[in-house]
């Protein structure tokens, strides 16, 4: 059996034995080496800077892509399946061509219906409206007749009172006693009504052979006026050759009375086509005016359901807005999209500019308007002049839009020359902030910063100080001294 305690005991034993005879039994005396002492580590000589006069500029760098000034990222309104791409990558295209476009065949159709029932409703209110045109014509044409029958009773009245006026001198002649100057009046009168009845007999022949209406039978009653005249100045010319008598100054008094009678008459009539005319008047405003508004409703309702159905087609189309290149293409043909995911990016490359994001530290040293210089990844060492255009919100105008939608990048300008560019190359954008011509300046690896306090190690023979500096404007590689240090001195770098 094993017994785990007699045998560690044994193993302990052995080793006591083994050590005896090694360390002293034999006499043999053991031999140490002594170690090779190292070398302390070499203290690293430092750099010294010569404190220069020169120019010290103030810049910024960072790199951006040439990009055109138009382009426009293009999306579906609305989700679906794509069921035609009509354009590939770096196809030109004019603004309003169909780039592609979901599954729409109900909504097509639905909107060829409202478009027939939008052009049956346009026909029938075509067709109300030239109904009513012809009936308020016809009204107007009534209106401006009854107008010319106005002027006529109007001009007829004024005969009547022409009469009146002559009666009534009649009358007042016969009852006065005639004069040889009445009798010479009465004839004049007589012949003047004679010259009247031959005028009215010319006109009535000239008008009745040419028309047997209402013209004619006018002539004709003119002629009986006038003939009626003739009559009455024959028989005031015989009065007054006769003398008055009782009879006599009856029958001017009857004339009179007819005269008074025939006027009233006249009165009378014109008043009631003055009447007439107004309610002509507002009959034909009533007829402008009066078209069934159902007509009207109904076409109004059919252009708000083309629009609609319009409007729903749109949203399952991508339509170029502008004139230029297809740039980047990711819808396909049969397979499922999202709404207000870009799918295609179309841009006029007639115009290009530089577009870049750099840090916002940068940003907040950049102002619109300043001045830059390109240098192109594609022609190494040309170099253009350029212009910050356009800073993001909030370090410029972003675009003029709103903060929501504010442009993110940095866009700058530039005259490209006669150089050959394509969207996407690369380009390192320099700008410079400040220019000091003659300033005294270290590189940045001659001055020490600690607790807030600048200054820098100046070497005087074999000893050396801290002197205090004010630095200004620096770049990469210089730093100007405003203050602390002369143009020679020797600095101790770190």
């Amino acid at each position: 059996m094993f017994k785990p305690r007699r045998f560690i005991a044994s193993l302990a034993l052995m080793a006591v034995l083994i050590t005896g005879c090694t360390s002293g039994g034999g006499g043999t005396t053991s031999t140490q080496a002594t170690p090779t002492p190292i070398p302390p580590p070499a203290v690293p000589e430092k750099p010294t800077y010569t404190v220069r006069r020169g120019e010290v500029i103030d810049s910024l760098s960072f790199t951006g892509r040439v990009s055109p000034v138009i382009e426009e990222s293009l999306f579906f309104r609305t989700g679906g399946r794509v069921k035609r791409v009509y354009v590939e990558r770096n196809d030109l295209v004019e603004a309003g061509t169909v780039l592609a476009e979901l599954e729409n065949d109900d909504l097509l159709r639905q909107l060829a219906q409202a478009q027939i029932e939008l052009e049956t409703a346009e026909l029938n209110l075509g067709e109300a409206q030239t109904s009513q045109q012809f009936t308020v014509d016809k009204a107007a044409i009534d209106l401006d007749i009854m107008r010319l029958e106005l002027a006529k009773l109007q001009q007829s009245l004024a005969g009547a009172n022409l009469d009146v006026e002559l009666a009534q001198a009649a009358l007042d002649d016969l009852r006065a006693g005639a004069s040889e100057v009445d009798t010479q009046i009465a004839r004049s009168e007589l012949e003047r009504a004679r010259n009247s009845l031959w005028s009215a007999q010319v006109s009535r022949d000239s008008t009745c052979g040419q028309t047997k209406g209402a013209a004619c039978d006018s002539a004709q009653a003119s002629v009986q006026s006038a003939e009626e005249s003739v009559r009455i100045q024959e028989l005031r010319l015989q009065d007054l050759l006769d003398g008055p008598d009782a009879a006599a100054i009856r029958g001017r008094e009857a004339d009179l009375e007819k005269a008074l009678q025939n006027r009233g008459r006249l009165v009378l009539d014109i008043q009631i086509r003055q009447q007439n005319i107004r309610l002509k008047e507002l009959e034909v405003a009533k007829l402008e005016a009066e078209i069934d508004p159902q007509l009207t409703k109904n076409v109004d309702r059919n252009k708000l359901a083309v629009e609609r159905l319009e409007a729903q087609v749109g949203e399952t189309q991508i339509v170029s807005p502008i004139k230029g290149k297809i740039t980047s293409v990711s819808a396909y043909e049969g397979r499922n999209t999202e709404a207000y995911r870009e799918v295609f990016v179309v841009s006029d490359e007639a115009d290009l500019e530089v577009t870049a994001e750099p840090l916002s530290s940068q940003l907040q040293r950049l102002q619109e308007g300043m001045d830059a210089t390109l240098v192109l990844s594609a022609y190494p060492g040309k170099e253009l002049s350029a212009k910050i255009i356009q800073l993001p919100y909030p370090y410029g105008g972003g675009g003029g839009q709103s903060v929501e939608e504010a442009d993110k990048m940095t866009h700058i300008s530039f005259d490209p020359d006669d150089l050959v560019l394509n969207p996407g190359d690369l380009v390192r954008v320099n700008v410079v902030i400040e220019r000091i011509g003659d300033a005294l300046w270290l590189p940045p690896a001659a001055i020490r910063t600690f607790s807030g306090r600048t200054f820098v190690v100046v070497q005087e023979g074999d000893a050396q100080r801290r002197v205090d500096v004010t630095t200004g404007i620096q770049s990469t590689e210089r730093v100007e001294i405003k203050d602390g240090l002369e143009e020679g001195q020797i600095i101790v770098g770190q």
